[in-house]
């Protein structure tokens, strides 16, 4: 007997991250929750939240408000890296939670350790400090120290952390925000920064999509930068409706 019914892996991914609150609301409307979450980068954030026991459009409506993209603030070079400045302080404010241990939900969180190299699983401890190593994209965001170590996101090397729920998930719902589609709109040092970063996370996912009995991927994300709040709510229905069509035609 495995130890969990549902579990559910959150790719990184951004701001179409979004699309992760528009599938979980999706995903609950047909009665499915989930009993643990793997995640990483976005998916971190949106697993923490989710975890803390708070609604999709709870959660929608917090990250909106609170504007966390308003705490990135850009440094030398001018049009390379940015600082997430304030991120850690604000995201707090929208979590109760402030270790893994206090979380309603169990939450593996995944970031790279650069200083050795290892593919490091987070699920107890500072949530808030692991959350934002998970969150940070090389190049584009610099590095965050943690027990003297120096991690960033653990999408570099797995940016769809199904691993850990093999083996302890009767069902794994896997939701994938990271399609790769055209882009003839690159032109700064970080837009091309961050393509590169998908490129090399675009098999991630679909080498394991097989390791999960329900696999979510709302193509409609593509076309919205990672860093774009302005359409926040249409990838967050992006999310919902792919979802919704996927259950649907499961029967």
């Amino acid at each position: 007997m495995k130890k969990y019914k549902y579990g559910l892996v959150l790719s990184g991914g951004g701001t179409r991250g979004f699309a992760h609150l528009g599938a979980i609301k999706a995903l609950e409307e047909h009665g499915i929750k989930p009993e643990i979450i793997s995640g990483v980068s976005a998916g971190s954030i949106v697993g923490a939240l989710y975890a803390d026991g708070q609604g999709p459009e709870e959660a929608m409506d917090k990250l909106i408000g609170k504007n966390l993209l308003n705490f990135v603030r850009i440094i030398f070079p001018r049009k390379g890296l940015l600082k997430m400045t304030g991120f850690e302080r604000t995201l707090g404010r929208s979590l109760r939670a402030k270790r893994f241990e206090d979380l309603k939900i169990p939450l593996l969180v995944h970031a790279m350790n650069i200083n050795t190299v290892e593919y490091t699983c987070f699920d107890k401890g500072d949530l808030l400090k692991v959350i934002k190593a998970s969150s940070s994209i090389p190049v584009v965001f610099p590095p965050v120290e943690i027990n003297g170590h120096q991690y960033l996101d653990g999408g570099i090397v797995n940016n769809f952390p199904v691993e850990p729920l093999v083996d302890k998930c009767e069902k794994i719902i896997g939701i994938n925000v990271n399609p790769v589609g055209e882009d003839f709109n690159i032109k700064k040092l970080s837009t091309i920064a961050i393509r590169s970063f998908h490129l090399s996370m675009r098999n991630h996912a679909e080498t394991k999509r097989d390791q999960c009995h329900i696999y979510i991927e709302p193509e409609e994300v593509q076309h919205y930068g990672i860093l774009d709040l302005k359409n926040a709510q249409k990838v967050f229905e992006a999310g919902y409706n792919t979802t919704l069509k996927i259950l649907q035609d499961m029967g």
